[in-house]
């Protein structure tokens, strides 16, 4: 038995617009990393950045269905999850973006990471909604270190 991570959240922008966001690097290093090796594609394995706390993360992206789901593994909380972010549409305008991982072991350690990674993908959430329909990059300010000050 595993435990698991899940989130959804409404976005207030079309399918199409949200895919967007979190496949292109570009995109997604105006609301969650900092940069990336490369756009998520099936079959590859693309590196991200996180500067903030000066970490790279690999990840293998297994598959991609255009403007429909998102699936890649990784092993960044050290032991090997598996995320799947699916996108539906409640309207033309608006997306439902759900968001599972599962692979850790049903104990407590199990535990610790899955709560750990429901808060991360509740704060990605949060980035991509505030960055579609605002244009805020909530992780401004991040990125500089105790010893830049």
């Amino acid at each position: 038995m595993e435990v698991e991570a899940r989130v959804e959240e409404r976005v207030r922008q079309p399918v199409s617009a949200v895919f967007k966001a979190i496949v292109d690097p570009e995109e997604m290093s105006q609301y969650f990393i900092t940069g990336a090796s490369g756009p998520m594609k099936a079959g590859t394995r693309v590196e991200w950045e996180f500067s903030d706390v000066g970490v790279k993360v690999p990840i293998d992206v297994v598959e991609v269905v255009e403007n429909r789901k998102i699936v890649y593994e990784g092993n960044h909380t050290g032991i090997r999850s598996r995320v799947t972010i699916d996108l539906k549409a409640a309207d033309p305008e608006t997306t439902v973006v759900s968001i599972h991982e599962a692979g850790w072991p049903m104990d407590p350690e199990g535990v610790k990471r899955a709560l750990g990674q429901t808060a991360g993908w509740t704060y990605f959430q949060c980035c991509l909604k505030a960055y579609l329909q605002h244009g805020i990059n909530l992780r401004v300010g991040l990125t500089r270190r105790i010893t830049d000050r």
